[in-house]
């Protein structure tokens, strides 16, 4: 693919499989156009400094502690910066795909200027679909979501937050987009300052969405795909549901808890595309 400009990527590891690392490697490789991968390593050991060998275009580095999510793909921001990249993607290690996804997305971007963020459909390994753009949430959003409820009203609003009445063959504004896979203007990564570091993992992709929304568009594109393989840590591990509780109060007491007339612009923006 000959392009213009030069594509980022990022990658943020802790003690991850080595094999899972090798396959999104291997994805990211597809595509043909001048990029650099940035392995940025949290674990205790640099363990997984022979992806250098991989190809040459993968820059890896180890940090001396686990300094979170956000704050090592920041490292890899201003990487993405010096290097001169156009468009940096933020990816989960847990992420593969056997199609270059990252080319049609580009063209998308190049076409439409206004949007500054994006992400693709994601599915889960067997192929079902995972609703990760979500509408900005609430404090009660999350409590009807965590209590998992077998009521129909719980369903329905699920299907609401969790905007699952989205076509798969057109795109879509939205009020989220997550941090999983997601490509970003990285011009627009200085100007907002990147992920803030006072959330050491959950919520910093919602609170850099919420910040973009200022100056440009975020935007679903089903047309592409990519699987993930989601864990759901927070509801498997005391450590990291402790993390997201932490994350969770320091989102609302920055962004407003209840009575938040931004955060109900913003949803009502983006329902009325379903509705429509």
């Amino acid at each position: 693919m000959n392009t213009s400009y030069k594509v980022s990527f990022s990658i943020v590891l802790y003690q991850q499989d080595t094999e899972e690392i090798q396959h999104v490697l291997h994805s990211l490789l597809l595509y043909e156009g001048e990029k650099t991968i940035y392995v940025i390593d949290n674990s205790p050991n640099d363990t997984f400094s022979f992806v250098t060998d991989i190809n040459d275009c993968i820059t890896y580095r180890h940090m001396s502690e686990n300094v979170g999510f956000g704050a090592a793909h920041n490292k890899a921001f201003r990487m993405a910066r010096e290097y001169g990249s156009k468009y940096h993607f933020v990816v989960n290690p847990d992420i593969s795909y056997d199609k270059d996804v990252v080319s049609p997305m580009l063209a998308f971007l190049e076409e439409h200027e206004d949007i500054g963020q994006m992400m693709p459909r994601i599915l889960y390994p067997d192929g079902k679909k995972q609703y990760l753009p979500k509408l900005l949430p609430s404090p009660y959003m999350l409590f009807w979501r965590k209590m998992k409820h077998p009521l129909r009203i719980h369903e329905n609003y699920m299907n609401r937050f969790e905007m699952r009445s989205m076509l798969d063959n057109r795109p879509y504004d939205v009020a989220c987009v997550t941090g999983c896979f997601s490509a970003i203007r990285t011009e627009l990564l200085e100007r907002t300052g990147g992920y803030d570091e006072r959330f050491f993992m959950y919520f910093e992709d919602t609170d850099l969405t919420r910040r973009l929304h200022a100056i440009c568009r975020t935007v679903y594109y089903p047309l592409v795909h990519v699987k993930h393989t989601y864990g759901h840590g927070a509801s498997k591990h005391c450590r990291l549901f402790f993390i997201f509780i932490s994350s969770c109060l320091k989102y609302f007491f920055k962004w407003g808890w209840f009575f938040d007339s931004q955060r109900r612009q913003i949803n009502q923006h983006v329902l009325k595309q379903i509705e429509a």
